[in-house]
């Protein structure tokens, strides 16, 4: 047989390899034809749409399966990263997102102190004897207007923001149901009290007497008052607490320590960033000297503070020692101007304790010889920031 090569026909050859049926799977060099010949080149055969489709629905999911792949390896890298940051990173491959810094709260905004002097009404609720803040009226807040005003126009760089010191834990003779000699006022009138300075921009002492009761569990009572409340703050007297039981309150003389006083100083301190509310005053009263330099500064017929030395600083409460002594008899105002050089000016210079100093005057007792001016009041050094009157 003759196996010569045939003409060169283009078209024959055409003709002849494509009758030749294929699958997409086939090779043609399996073909059982004669003569074997190399096919001029073709243009691509045209896939049928299910084949088409086909092939784009394995190619999806070959993408997902990459994608889910990628996720499950990297995204836990990442997250561990940003955990731990590697310090051996390029820049480029840090998270370069920036975020929104969440505002810090100042405790200084807002704060009474040292910007403004506090001048107070003191009194025992609807005991008219013990101040002229005993009723919360329009008559007490136009007199204590009027008090206030004077400071200020004598020193107007601190304006004067007024106030109540309110008695809340009051001292008893006789030891009633907890046999603490001392009774809390009751909710009520408190809140009438807040009410009033919330209405009229006061600020509120709440006072606290103690007497024989335990004194942390006395101060958190009252202390929900000045989480809630800007303007709440508080003061405590230590004439009247008896933290050893160990006296009756109007009867004997106390006695108490730098631990005693501490726990509050710290409980206050934590109110202002927990709470956001502007820092708070804490009033410490003193009536009698500290012990400090004494042989038995513990005794109660020498001392009020034993050891005022030991006093916590805190910066973020404010601390008054306010001079609670009463006139009332010849030479009195003397005394007073002492007692305030000696437990303000001179112990604030010796312990750096506290930095703020506090005076008290009695309109009916001191009148009976004279009662010092807000000039003479703020004559001393340092002058007084925060200002009382009683009755």
């Amino acid at each position: 047989m003759d196996y010569s090569p045939p003409p060169e026909d283009s078209s024959m050859l055409g003709t002849q390899f494509r009758s030749i049926p294929l699958t997409p799977w086939q090779d043609i060099t399996s073909l059982d034809t004669q003569p074997q010949r190399i096919p001029l080149p073709q243009k691509p055969r045209r896939v049928s749409r299910n084949t088409r489709r086909h092939l784009a629905i394995v190619l999806l999911l070959s993408i997902s399966l990459l994608i889910v792949v990628s996720a499950t390896i990297i995204v836990p890298v990442l997250k561990t990263r940003s955990v731990v940051p590697n310090p051996t990173l390029t820049p480029r491959a840090v998270a370069t997102s920036t975020p929104t810094p969440t505002p810090i709260f100042d405790p200084d905004q807002g704060a009474v102190l040292p910007t403004h002097r506090v001048v107070a009404f003191y009194a025992v609720p609807f005991a008219e004897p013990t101040g002229p803040g005993y009723e919360p009226t329009d008559t007490m807040l136009a007199a204590l207007r009027q008090q206030g005003a004077a400071y200020e126009q004598l020193d107007p760089k601190h304006p004067v923001q007024l106030g109540i010191d309110l008695v809340v834990s009051v001292p008893d003779g006789f030891p009633g149901p907890q046999n603490s000699y001392s009774h809390h006022v009751d909710a009520g009138t408190i809140q009438s009290y807040i009410d009033f300075c919330s209405k009229n921009d006061l600020l509120l002492f709440l006072d606290l007497n103690f007497g024989l009761s335990p004194i942390m569990d006395e101060v958190k009572f009252f202390l929900p008052y000045l989480e809630k409340y800007a303007f709440v703050h508080m003061a405590i007297d230590p004439e009247w607490m008896f933290p050893r039981r160990n006296g009756i309150p109007g009867v004997n003389l106390s006695n108490v320590r730098a631990s005693d006083l501490n726990p509050i100083i710290e409980a206050i301190a934590e109110i202002p960033m927990q709470f956001h509310v502007p820092r708070k005053i804490l009033i410490i009263h003193q009536y009698r000297p500290d012990g400090d330099g004494l042989k038995d500064p513990s005794d109660p017929g020498q001392a009020e503070i034993a050891d005022k030395r030991n006093l916590l600083f805190d910066p973020r409460v404010d601390v008054v020692i306010h001079v609670d002594s009463v006139g009332g008899y010849s030479g009195d105002i003397q005394d007073k101007r002492f007692q305030y050089s000696e437990w303000v000016q001179q112990d604030m210079k010796k312990y750096s304790n506290f930095l703020y100093g506090g005076f008290k005057l009695f309109y009916q007792h001191e009148a009976k010889i004279r009662l010092m001016t807000p000039k003479e009041v703020l004559s001393l050094d340092p002058p007084p920031m925060v200002v009382t009157y009683g009755n």
